[in-house]
């Protein structure tokens, strides 16, 4: 299963790691994925992040550690140690946090790839959570089984799984798992699904199956609106090195209304380095914005929009300054003239200024 996952989707570094809480999923999830891999030459390193939002948090990281040893599987505790949590959003809060943890000891340790145990239920619910939230097409396709978060590239190989055969391996197998208490606050919206829907599941005949299967078509579609999409931008706008996008305004205004969404919708999403861009309404209102004559700058999904010389730029909203200044740029610009004579924004150009060196092999967008 997990050979032909990889293969399917044209991943041969054989360094991944596996993101593990302890629950039958991401148990289940490691111990299957070593199995098949490491004799095939595989190198698997288990990562467990304590939220330390439990008192009994600690304990549990540990529990997953001990499974790891017994089977020769590497583990990495990782501890999200910030004093204040925050008082609400805790459930986004914590995924950020784990995600942000993981990127780090991965960059730290040369790792691209990581694995999380998303399944068929949470895709299915997935679905009907986006269907209460009123979304398209992109919302309703659900989870992606490959996407790049931060310059990492998630893996989900177990979204087409029912969960029950991840339970009976680990029967089977005699390891036991944690049961995660936030799987019972009906304040969150995905364990309020949790609960509804197998009794939706028993009287209407629909199965998690079906559902999935259905958004299997539904993706098809996203992916070929995606790569029209994508042809658009790459005529339309420069793309500074996939830091920045820009285009002019009246182009941009000139297209038709939902090709300016999936436009926004696609580079608010890869700017932002994000897995969703953000909620319809919210896209539809900046482009009612960006309508209107005098419109500046806004922000929206991690990224930031603003209007120079006629020009819509769209690049990542929070930049580090470095060692750029006024004086600096001016240097920069003597020695490469290619430069000179565009106007970019302050962010953009302390981006290319601080990266340069990185950047010299990419084409430069004016060409």
């Amino acid at each position: 299963m997990f050979r032909e996952f990889l293969e399917r989707n044209h991943i041969e570094d054989k360094n991944i790691a596996v993101g593990v809480s302890g629950g039958s999923d991401s148990l289940a999830l490691i111990l299957m994925a070593y199995d098949e891999l490491a004799p095939l030459g595989y190198k698997l390193t288990a990562l467990t992040v304590d939220h330390r939002l439990r008192p009994t948090s600690a304990q549990e990281a540990a529990y997953v550690g001990k499974i790891m040893q017994e089977n020769s599987i590497n583990h990495y505790i990782l501890v999200w140690d910030e004093k204040e949590k925050p008082s609400s959003g805790i459930e986004e809060a914590a995924r950020k946090a784990r995600y942000g943890l993981i990127n780090e000891w991965c960059k730290d340790n040369g790792i691209k790839f990581v694995m999380t145990a998303h399944h068929m239920y949470d895709q299915a619910e997935t679905f009907f959570m986006r269907l209460f939230r009123g979304s398209g097409l992109n919302g309703l396709c659900g989870m992606r089984e490959v996407f790049q978060l931060n310059g990492l590239c998630i893996l989900r190989p177990l979204l087409n799984t029912n969960p029950e055969i991840m339970k009976d391996y680990l029967r089977k197998r005699n390891i036991s798992w944690i049961q995660d208490e936030s799987n019972d606050a009906e304040e969150y919206l995905r364990v309020k699904m949790r609960h509804i829907l197998p009794e939706f599941y028993e009287k209407s005949g629909i199965t998690a199956e079906q559902i999935v299967n259905t958004m299997k078509r539904l993706q098809n579609s996203r992916d070929y609106l995606e790569h029209e999409t994508l042809t658009v931008i790459n005529n339309a706008f420069k793309n500074w090195f996939n830091y920045a996008y820009c285009c002019l305004l009246q182009k941009f205004l000139a297209f038709d209304d939902e090709l300016k969404f999936r436009l926004l919708s696609f580079l608010l999403r890869t700017v932002g380095q994000t897995e969703y861009a953000p909620r319809a309404e919210k896209i539809l209102n900046l482009i009612g914005r960006l309508k209107k004559n005098g419109f500046h700058s806004a922000t929206l999904g991690y990224c930031r929009l603003y209007v120079m010389d006629g020009c819509l730029w769209i690049y990542p909203e929070e930049f580090e300054i470095g060692n750029y200044n006024s004086a600096n740029w001016k240097m920069f610009k003597q020695l490469n003239p290619k430069f000179r004579r565009i106007k970019l924004p302050f962010q953009v150009r302390a981006y290319l200024f601080n990266h340069f060196r990185e950047l010299k092999n990419y084409p430069f967008p004016f060409n």
